[in-house]
């Protein structure tokens, strides 16, 4: 509002509302205040947004004290709590509330109808009110305060629950009223000071609920402020996409490497067969054959191979290759060792496992005893 095209309807006791009716129009704070007809500033404000702030003769200020579970239901039960305080039927009036001091609710009431006219004269021109306010509500952090409207109405303002606007003639014998609440107040002279005073104050927005401002068709701002947050969830999404793409790239390269060396260790391991794409099933296929035994009889290779890791687990040599020799069903373990004394405790404890081991060959070394141990099932 601070730099918005303003209204103000100024009005004393029993104003009604029409179109002749004089306000103040400023269409910027660096501009002029006019005075003038509400016709006249609606028809000057054709195609534009408008700030409207009205007199508090137009509306009804008070508060009430409600709990918290009270206010749940706030919009409901004010028109029966603030029934005997209003002249007119509650159910015309239109509230709005907000929060103030520990269960006190500030309440500000307008007759729907005035809200009603007010915007169907606005569209007749063309003009979308946005904003409709009290002045009282606006003004009261600078309470109190008298506001010289013109040389007719003036503003005696005590704090938001105790404001009238009066006659100049009248305004002695009333100010006389207020008592002490209004020793040295703030004075507004003229119209201009007033409109500024307006600017930098806040209050409660009536224009809530049904009576909420609607965008003119081809301007729709509806959207407007979660556009940010809607192409940042879209630069997110595509970014997802590009990282699983990516993801999914280096893990095929990874696959393929990894089938690429399954294939090797395949045709080193069984250098008559040439790995193919099924390369899993020609793994199982050959461990099966391997510990199914052979169409001739010989002993399975998994029953020498068990009877070897058990006794490297449990005597510390150094095993360096192992190779099967399927045709005569014989394991040849080379293996490192201290001494030849390591290696007899080798081949006995293999003896003890089952199996029949002998010492093929050994070599002395600086490093120790390198040997190949062969190992049988006992027959």
């Amino acid at each position: 509002m601070a730099e918005a095209p303003l209204i103000y309807l100024s009005g004393a006791g029993g104003t009604e509302l029409d179109l002749e009716h004089p306000v103040l129009l400023q269409r910027n704070p660096a501009e002029h205040v006019q005075v003038m007809s509400l016709r006249e500033a609606l028809e000057q404000s054709a195609g534009q947004t408008l700030h409207v702030i009205v007199s508090v003769a137009f509306a009804r200020l008070t508060h009430v004290s409600l709990s918290r579970k009270q206010a749940r239901h706030m919009q409901r039960i004010l028109p029966y709590l603030l029934e005997e305080q209003m002249l007119d039927n509650p159910e015309s009036l239109w509230f709005v509330s907000r929060k103030g001091s520990g269960d006190d609710y500030e309440v500000t009431a307008i007759a729907r109808q005035f809200i009603e006219q007010l915007k169907r004269w606005a569209a007749e021109q063309d003009v979308l009110i946005t904003s409709l306010q009290v002045d009282a509500e606006r003004l009261q952090g600078q309470a109190p305060l008298i506001a010289e409207l013109d040389e007719n109405q003036t503003l005696l303002m005590a704090d938001r629950d105790r404001c009238l606007v009066v006659d100049a003639q009248q305004r002695d014998g009333v100010q006389a009223l207020f008592g002490d609440s209004l020793n040295e107040p703030m004075v507004l002279s003229g119209p201009t000071a007033f409109v500024d005073a307006l600017r930098n104050g806040s209050g409660q927005e009536l224009l809530t609920g049904p009576y909420a401002p609607k965008q003119k068709k081809g301007s729709n701002t509806t959207f407007a402020p979660w556009k940010p947050l809607g192409i940042l969830a879209a630069s997110v999404f595509v970014l997802a996409l590009v990282a699983i793409w990516v993801q999914q790239w280096r893990y095929n390269q990874a696959a393929e490497a990894t089938f690429a060396d399954a294939q090797t260790l395949f045709e080193n391991l069984f250098p008559g067969d040439k790995a193919s794409a099924a390369l899993s099933r020609q793994f199982e296929g050959r461990l099966a054959r391997l510990g199914g035994g052979s169409k001739s009889g010989q002993a399975d290779f998994f029953p020498l191979l068990r009877p070897v890791a058990q006794v490297l687990k449990e005597i510390n040599v150094d095993p360096k290759r192992l190779q099967y020799d399927q045709r005569e069903n014989t394991l040849l373990l080379d293996v490192g060792a201290k001494d030849y004394a390591q290696l007899e405790q080798l081949q006995n404890a293999l003896k003890k496992q089952g199996a029949r081991a002998s010492i093929a060959n050994y070599r002395n070394s600086a490093q120790g005893v390198s040997a190949r141990i062969k190992v049988e099932q006992p027959g």
